[in-house]
């Protein structure tokens, strides 16, 4: 039997079974339905680590970002991975610069003390193709290579003895005293029964879904998944031109259309918010999509028109709606209530969910001592 199975091998998945694995020295095992591990949002993530200064007072997305950032920068630190702490600018209009004040003053508030005040002059010197606006600098906000940081999560788990189930499914749930008996479906149709002491659901886009093959009530009352798509642009004429992740004023719904770079220094645009058709997977580029973010990017980045831009990648983010509302916190909640004690529902795992991918784990220990 084993002491813990999570249903869902992308960076959140597979960061909770390296901590249960290697650091509480559990037996677990991952389920994933994919060929590989991280093939589903992890495999279309912006790779930013965020500092946590957007997030409400006292919310999970607050706390776990930025113990999530800590423990990140460590462990890729020790483990010698890819990353750089880049640092971010958020531009503000002049007129609107008391929004960088509330950020600023919501940074403090959730801990995060290092938030620069910086003038649009000092921008401008940075930067000479950037609009001459006041901005918020984040030092500690960075980038890395979610590629890297899985394998590695992965062969320590492995290592450790952990066992990984690709192109496996969960099925079913049946409680059985303290303990569930889990029904594993393969590809090829086969179907397994296997006993396990407690169960994580951290199946990301597939969350609320495997809640209801579990006979959590979710749908029923009321939650939904909402499959909000933001597509990229590819900047190939800036390449090497920018240091630092220039980003605007977020808005209601996203952290806006920002510039963001990768390890290799390439510029992209993105993303946008478009919500897809319940149940639809849609990674293409609209070209068209090419009008809507110069004239976003162009607020902040004035020179823009004077760059080609080429449609690059999509992801999917599961953002959690109860009711017509969206909810705006991560929902991490062990089912004791529902006479489940031992089964955790994380559903709404979106941004900064990979920031606070090694904060999860923990968490979720302590909901269990």
């Amino acid at each position: 039997m084993y002491d813990l199975v999570i249903i869902g091998a992308g960076v959140v998945g597979l960061s909770i079974a390296q901590y249960f694995q290697v650091e509480r020295h559990w037996q677990c095992l991952v389920v994933e339905k994919e060929e590989q591990f991280g093939q589903g949002i992890s495999s279309r993530n912006s790779e930013v680590i965020h500092a946590g200064f957007y997030y409400a007072t006292g919310s999970l997305k607050a706390g776990l970002c930025i113990e999530g950032k800590n423990r990140l920068y460590s462990y890729l630190k020790r483990n010698n991975l890819p990353f750089r702490r880049c640092g971010k600018y958020v531009l503000a209009p002049p007129d609107r610069t008391s929004e960088l004040e509330r950020l600023q003053t919501q940074g403090r508030i959730n801990g995060v003390d290092d938030l620069e005040w910086v003038g649009g002059r000092q921008v401008q010197g940075l930067y000479r193709e950037l609009a001459p606006h006041p901005a918020l600098h984040s030092p500690s906000t960075g980038i890395l290579s979610v590629d890297a940081l899985m394998h590695h999560l992965a062969g320590e788990f492995r290592a450790a003895g952990g066992d990984l189930a690709v192109k496996t499914a969960f099925t079913a749930m049946t409680p059985q005293g303290e303990e569930y008996v889990l029904t594993l479906t393969s590809t090829s149709g086969e179907a397994v029964s296997l006993p396990a002491q407690r169960v994580i659901n951290a199946a990301g886009l597939g969350a609320l879904e495997v809640a209801g093959r579990a006979g959590f009530d979710y749908k029923e009352r009321g939650y939904r998944l909402g499959h909000c798509k933001g597509s990229y642009f590819r900047v190939p004429g800036a390449r090497r031109k920018f240091h630092h992740l220039i980003y605007p004023l977020p808005t209601p719904t996203s952290l806006g259309i920002h510039l963001r770079l990768d390890l290799q220094d390439e510029v992209r645009l993105g993303p946008d918010v478009e919500y897809l058709p319940d149940g639809i997977v849609d990674y293409t580029v609209d070209p068209a999509l090419e009008r809507e973010f110069r004239e976003r990017v162009r607020e902040y980045w004035p020179k823009i028109d004077g760059y080609d831009l080429e449609p690059d990648w999509a992801g999917i983010r599961p953002h959690l709606f109860v009711g017509s509302k969206r909810y705006h916190d991560f929902h991490i909640v062990d089912e004791r209530d529902a006479g489940c004690p031992g089964w955790v529902n994380m559903l709404g795992i979106d941004s900064p969910g990979l920031t606070s991918a090694l904060a999860f784990g923990p968490y979720i220990n302590g909901l269990w001592t």
